[in-house]
């Protein structure tokens, strides 16, 4: 049986345009909000703002090049393995690098706590740089860094749902924002929401499905193609929870879950799959496993109040086995 999938993603912008070179190095957007006091938060205002600058800028050009290393010095966790994993395909398709981009808006969320590792959230509406009034999309950036010297790293990159309205953050004095605790009453305790999410995705919880997860989506297209084949689905937590407090007695929790796609022939037969950058039709198969990481802003309402939701996502292939 052959079957081919075609894939695609998103890094900052839309696909289809190549880059100039040598790409300009992008200026800190200004914050939305006044400088924290030093020591009452993870970094001030001024110094979250060059950290996105840096980042910016260090991002256009692993994309433009498809640099594994340059990446590696700049995300880590979910949002590298799956960057790392759209290069992949990218490269094995022979397809355009992304358009240099650059943060037009900027929100900064930066908790009011100092332990490390120490993180914050940027809300960031991105445009072309050839092109800057127009927004291709809006994602929050969570940054985190290990320890005292060690960079800040992107960890977290979901992009915010169409038509959706996320509950306000919590700003107090500063403009510090207030992290989630274990003490924090929600509606979905911060530490479970990853499972919650997991199993809800495996159909016996209760967080809405998005409806654009890609794994979700390619379990679809090879039942549609592959009817005589198994096809199913398992979701697990992927990845520590980070959470900012709502103005309403809620939170936005930020986290990742795995996903692991796998799909067997029946006995007898060979699969044949195109899968650019994992799986070419030359390899016959018994069996094949396609991994991904998502990644979720999850709405997460005041304890025995409704509303459980996401409203920010971002997903993709990171393996082959």
């Amino acid at each position: 049986v052959g079957a081919a999938l075609v894939l695609t993603g998103n890094s900052g912008g839309q696909p289809g345009a190549t880059k100039s070179s040598p790409l300009p190095t992008v200026a800190p957007v200004a914050p939305t909000a006044p400088p924290s006091p030093a020591g009452q938060g993870a970094l001030t205002m001024a110094q979250a703002s060059q950290v996105l600058a840096n980042y910016t800028t260090a991002n256009n050009t692993a994309n433009a090049q498809r640099s594994d290393s340059v990446l590696a010095a700049i995300e880590t966790g979910s949002s590298y393995a799956v960057d790392a994993g759209l290069y992949r395909l990218q490269q094995a398709e022979n397809a355009a690098t992304y358009p240099a981009f650059g943060p037009q808006r900027a929100q900064y969320y930066i908790p009011r706590e100092t332990a490390y590792p120490r993180w914050f959230v940027v809300q960031v509406a991105n445009a072309e740089l050839a092109a800057p009034a127009k927004i291709t999309g809006t994602e929050y950036l969570l940054f985190t860094q290990a320890g005292p010297g060690a960079p800040w790293k992107n960890a977290v990159e979901p992009y915010l749902l169409t038509g959706t309205t996320p509950a306000a953050v919590s700003l107090g004095a500063g403009g510090l924002a207030a992290p989630v605790t274990a003490a924090t009453a929600l509606a979905v305790p911060a530490g479970q929401i990853a499972q919650v999410t997991a199993s809800s995705l495996d159909g016996t919880g209760q967080l809405p499905n998005p409806g654009n997860l890609a794994d979700l989506m390619d379990r679809a297209f090879w039942q549609g193609k592959l009817p005589a084949s198994s096809v199913t689905d398992a979701h697990s937590p992927s990845g520590p929870v980070y959470g900012l407090r709502t103005t309403d007695g809620g939170a936005l929790l930020f986290y990742a879950d795995a996903a692991e796609l796998t799909l067997t022939a029946p006995a007898g037969d060979a699969m044949h799959l195109t899968v650019p950058g994992f799986y070419s039709p030359g390899q016959a198969l018994t069996r094949a496993g396609i991994g991904y990481q998502e990644q979720f802003a999850t709405y997460d309402p005041p304890s025995g109040e409704p509303g459980l939701r996401v409203v920010a996502d971002y997903s993709g292939i990171t393996s082959g086995s």
